[in-house]
C-alpha cells in the first residue's frame, strides 16, 4: 500500500491506539467527537495497510472516465449557488425531472465532492412512548419569494407522531391562536385521529403564562383541546431538545421541499406542499434499523382518538362599520355588502379561506374569498344594485345623523355650509366614529361641535378623546340588545292593581236551588252606563237588594263577599277549599249549602 501523507487522517493514530486499548467504535467517537461510521473506515483502513505491502511513493491516480453526471454538472453548480444547504436527494429529483436516468449514489458522491461534509454531531437521547400516546406541534417562519407579490414572511406549522414518526406541515399568514387550530385540523385530518398527548413550547395562543412553575393555557385553546380530546404539555422553557421530533423536522422541510422550489402564492406553495407530502416525505426510505414511516403508522393508527363529526370553528368574530359605499373593510380589502347596511355595525366571521358577513339580526347577507393581506383590493357583491356615483346621498346621510339625536341634524346642516366640497367626506368619517364610541358621546361631541361652529370630522375625533372613553364589544352588543328589546316590546310597563279590585271580582257562581227557575241563574243582566266603569260583580250581587232593612243571605251575601272572594283566591284552583265556619257557609251566596244540609267543600270557578 502506498504512503501518502496528505491523506492521512488526525485522528487515525487516535483511534488505533483507543482499539488497542479494547474500546468499542461507539466509545471512541464518543471519546474524539466524531462519527461511529468514521471510527470503523480507520480501522479498516488501518487493516489494509498492515496487511499489504507498504510503499513510500504516491498512489497512481486513475483516469477519470465519462460519467452521466457530465452533462448535469452546470445544473448541479447552480442549484449548489442558488441553494447552499441543498441536499443530494433533492438535486437527485431535479435531475429526474430534466432526464436524468443514473442512480442516485453517483449524485451524492459528486455533491461531497463539490461540497465538503459538515462535522457530525452527536444526537442526544430522546424519550420513547407508546403508539398514539405523544404528538409535537411547533411553528418556523421562512422567507418565501413569491412570484405574484415579492417577498413574504409566512409561517410553518409542524404536528409530528413521535412513535411512527409521520409528520405534517401547512403554511399560514399568522402564528396565532386561529392559525394554530386550522394547522391542527389540517393535521388532524390528514392523519384521520388525534393523538392523546401533544408538546408545545411557551408559545401565547397556548400557554398565556407561567405561575410557580405551572402554565396557565389559553381558555379557548383548551376548548379546542376538550373537542377533539387530546391534552396539552407544556414543555420547560427554552429546552427545544424536548420535542426533537418536530424541530428536526423543520430541518427536514427547509432542505428537501424550500431547497430548489419556486411558487406563486400562498395557494400554489400549500398545493406543493401536500404532493411532497404524499410522494417525498411519507414514502422516504428509512435508515438502517429503522422502519418505514407508512409501516410504523398502520401500527399506530388504531390507537388515535377518532375526529369528532364536525370539526371546532376556528372562526375570527368581530364588528365592523359598514362604509357610505357599502363597503366593509378587513385587512386593508374592502367587502361589499347590500346598501341597505351602509352606516351600520355588522357582525364579521373570517374563516380561513372566506369572509362572512352578517346583518345586526345575525342573517348573512354577504360571503366573500379572503383576500391577500395587505393587497388593497375590493371584493364585489354580483347581487347588489349599482349605486348613482355622480353625486352623494345626502338625504341618507341626514337620516343617519338625525338618528344620533336632537342637534345632529342641526351640525350636518351646517357641516354642508362650511365643507360644500367634502360634505359626504366628513360626514362618513364622523358616522364611522360610532364603532370606537358609543352612540350618546358622538351626539354629545356633535352638540358641542355646533356651539363652537367646528365642521370637521378632525374636531370631533379630538373632542371625542377628551371627554369619552372608547366602548368594548360587550357594551356594544348591551346597547344593541336594549334597542332590540324595546322595539319589540315598547317601553310601556304594567301598572299594579289596588288589592280591593280584586277583592271585588266574582271567583265563584251559585248552584241553583231545588225548585229555582233553571235560566235565573244563567242570564245575562244589562250593565248601566254610569256602571261601565265599576268592576264587574257577580250576578247573585247584582240582584241583592240595596234596602239596609232586606235580610236573608242576599243582605249577608255583601258582607261577607270580601272575605270568602279573598280567602278563595288565595287557594288553588286545583285544591279544594278550607271550609269556613258555619255561619259564614250558611249566609254566603258563594258557598251555598245543598238540600241535605251538609256542605261538600267544593265551589264552582267564576
Amino acid at each position: 500500500m502506498t504512503h501518502d501523507p496528505k491523506a492521512m487522517d488526525e485522528h487515525a493514530h487516535d483511534v488505533v491506539t483507543l482499539a488497542r486499548e479494547g474500546m468499542s467504535a461507539r466509545a471512541i467517537a464518543r471519546a474524539l467527537h466524531i462519527g461511529r461510521n468514521r471510527v470503523r473506515r480507520l480501522m479498516r483502513k488501518h487493516a489494509r495497510a498492515r496487511a499489504e505491502p507498504h510503499s513510500a511513493l504516491p498512489k497512481k491516480t486513475p483516469r477519470a472516465r465519462p460519467s452521466k453526471l457530465d452533462r448535469f454538472a452546470p445544473k448541479i453548480a447552480d442549484l449548489l449557488e442558488r441553494y447552499p444547504d441543498i441536499t443530494a436527494q433533492r438535486i437527485f429529483e431535479e435531475l429526474k425531472a430534466a432526464g436524468y436516468e443514473g442512480g442516485y449514489s453517483i449524485v451524492r458522491m459528486r455533491v461531497r465532492a463539490i461540497r465538503p461534509r459538515p462535522p457530525v454531531k452527536i444526537s442526544l437521547p430522546t424519550p420513547t412512548y407508546a403508539p398514539g400516546a405523544m404528538s409535537e406541534s411547533d411553528w418556523s417562519p421562512y422567507k418565501i419569494p413569491f412570484r405574484d407579490g415579492g417577498v413574504r414572511e409566512v409561517q410553518a406549522f409542524g404536528y409530528a407522531l413521535v412513535y411512527s414518526r409521520r409528520k405534517c406541515f401547512s403554511f399560514h399568514e399568522t402564528n396565532d391562536l386561529h392559525a394554530l387550530m386550522d394547522g391542527h385540523i389540517l393535521a388532524f385530518e390528514r392523519l384521520s385521529g388525534v393523538a392523546a398527548q401533544t408538546k408545545y413550547d411557551s408559545q401565547k395562543p397556548v400557554v398565556l403564562r407561567w405561575e410557580g412553575g405551572q402554565p396557565i393555557y389559553n381558555p379557548r385553546f383548551i376548548d379546542f383541546a376538550t373537542h377533539y380530546e387530546f391534552s396539552p404539555y407544556a414543555c420547560t422553557r427554552a429546552s427545544p431538545n424536548e420535542k426533537p421530533r418536530v424541530e428536526r423536522s423543520f430541518w427536514e422541510l427547509e432542505r428537501s421541499f424550500l431547497n430548489g422550489r419556486s411558487f406563486v402564492d400562498m395557494r400554489d406553495l400549500n398545493a406543493q406542499l401536500v404532493d411532497w407530502l404524499d410522494t417525498v416525505c411519507d414514502v422516504r426510505k428509512p435508515r438502517a434499523g429503522q422502519r418505514a414511516i407508512l409501516e410504523a403508522f398502520a401500527e399506530e393508527r388504531p390507537h388515535l382518538s377518532p375526529l369528532p363529526r364536525h370539526h371546532y370553528d376556528t372562526a375570527r368574530v368581530g364588528y365592523r362599520v359598514c362604509d357610505l359605499e357599502g363597503c366593509v373593510v378587513y385587512q386593508t380589502n374592502r367587502y361589499e355588502v347590500p346598501y341597505d347596511y351602509v352606516t351600520d355595525i355588522l357582525p364579521v366571521r373570517i374563516t380561513a379561506h372566506a369572509i362572512h358577513i352578517y346583518a345586526p339580526d345575525l342573517r348573512e347577507v354577504a360571503v366573500h374569498e379572503l383576500r391577500r393581506k395587505g393587497a388593497g383590493e375590493r371584493a364585489e357583491l354580483s347581487s347588489r344594485r349599482v349605486p348613482d356615483r355622480r353625486r352623494p346621498d345626502y338625504a341618507r346621510l341626514e337620516a343617519s345623523f338625525a338618528a344620533l339625536g336632537d342637534g345632529a341634524t342641526d351640525f350636518f346642516a351646517g357641516l354642508r355650509r362650511a365643507q360644500p366640497r367634502s360634505t359626504a367626506y366628513h360626514a362618513r368619517k364622523i358616522i364611522a366614529l360610532r364603532e370606537r364610541y358609543a352612540t350618546a358621546d358622538v351626539h354629545h361631541a356633535l352638540v358641542h361641535a355646533l356651539r363652537y361652529g367646528a365642521f370637521d370630522y378632525r374636531s370631533i375625533e379630538r373632542i371625542l378623546l377628551a371627554r369619552a372613553a372608547p366602548r368594548r364589544l360587550d357594551e356594544y352588543v348591551t346597547e344593541t340588545t336594549r334597542e332590540k328589546i324595546e322595539t319589540a316590546w315598547g317601553r310601556s310597563h304594567t301598572v299594579p292593581r289596588a288589592l280591593p279590585e280584586y277583592d271585588e271580582l266574582p271567583c265563584h257562581r251559585t248552584r241553583p236551588q231545588p225548585g229555582d227557575d233553571p235560566c235565573h241563574h244563567h242570564e245575562v243582566l244589562p250593565v248601566a252606563p254610569e256602571q261601565s266603569a265599576q268592576p264587574n260583580l257577580s250576578p247573585a250581587t247584582q240582584h241583592a237588594p240595596s234596602s239596609a232593612s232586606t235580610s236573608g243571605p242576599s243582605a249577608s251575601s255583601a258582607s261577607t263577599m270580601t272575605s270568602s272572594t279573598r280567602s278563595s283566591i288565595s287557594r288553588s284552583p286545583a285544591s279544594p277549599p278550607t271550609p269556613s265556619s258555619s255561619s259564614e257557609s250558611s249566609a254566603s251566596p258563594l258557598a251555598p249549602v245543598p238540600s241535605d244540609g251538609s256542605s261538600d267543600g267544593s265551589t264552582t270557578p267564576g
